[in-house]
């Protein structure tokens, strides 16, 4: 038996595994279907780190898969209408909140008919400004079964949230677990493959221990309200320089996240 030592990344492996090992429990998910979205991986791996294209024995070679599974994963397609609609919520709820034509006199979202009316332009218009390639009733029936927008008898709509935080579980949720842990975890990885010299992504936390419960609680409340109002700024300044850039034909993607993990006494004591 060798006795050299694992790589660093894989010790690593299993405890940044953990947390999603967790939620695959809670979903149902096996390691059957672990295995597979795995092998998904690394074949798009494998293509984004070649310059040229592989032919299927090649990346057999590179990542171990079986050419008859690289042959029929790349045929399938990745989209879901899950990640669609999680997608277009969130640029709704970010058009709504931030745009002027949809506030009010205090800046707040104002409500909205479907349609245009002498407010100014309605919900329909909104899905349309976005640039949201779905239907607005689709859109809307998913803020509506999110509880994200509320409409009333008369048909008035209001926003509740300036995030889309779907709940219940569903796939909508799923959706945006994926949207926001990808891109982190993407920034993440960029920076532990990066060249000496090359420039890295911001990527920090602050960690503290042997706190009382209240003390957790006060830096949970200060991080929940800074964080989310730094989001609203660069929610509201990224809009503006989107429709600044939306006739140049550009392609640029930007992300950006924040996260607070509250460890009370009793829950790392249960953990232990």
């Amino acid at each position: 038996m060798s006795t050299a030592p694992k790589p660093p990344l894989e010790t690593a492996l299993a405890a940044l595994l953990e947390p999603l090992a967790r939620a695959m429990v809670a979903h149902g998910v096996t390691v059957g279907a672990a295995t597979e979205a795995l092998k998904k991986a690394l074949l798009s791996a494998v293509e984004d780190s070649s310059a040229t294209p592989l032919s299927d024995s090649r990346a057999s070679l590179l990542t171990g898969l079986h050419r008859k599974d690289v042959k029929r994963l790349r045929s399938l397609s990745d989209e879901t209408p899950q990640k669609r609609s999680c997608s277009a919520a969130a640029l709704v709820i970010s058009h709504w909140a931030t745009s002027p034509e949809f506030q009010d006199a205090s800046g707040d979202p104002r409500e909205l008919h479907r349609k245009s009316d002498r407010n100014g332009p309605g919900f329909d218009d909104l899905v349309r400004l976005a640039r949201i390639d779905m239907a607005p009733g689709t859109v809307l029936n998913t803020l509506l079964d999110q509880k994200i927008v509320e409409q009333d008898d008369t048909g008035v709509l209001r926003l509740l949230t300036h995030a889309f935080l779907p709940s219940g579980g569903g796939a909508e949720q799923v959706a945006a677990y994926q949207a926001t842990l990808s891109a982190h975890l993407t920034a993440a990885t960029q920076n532990l493959l990066a060249e000496s010299g090359a420039r890295r992504n911001f990527d920090r936390a602050v960690r503290y221990s042997h706190l009382s419960d209240a003390s957790v609680e006060e830096l949970k409340k200060t991080s929940d309200e800074k964080a989310q109002a730094l989001l609203q700024e660069i929610n509201a300044l990224a809009r503006d320089l989107q429709e600044r850039d939306q006739n140049g034909g550009h392609a640029g993607r930007f992300a950006m996240g924040a996260y607070v993990l509250p460890t009370p006494d009793k829950i790392r004591d249960e953990s232990e």
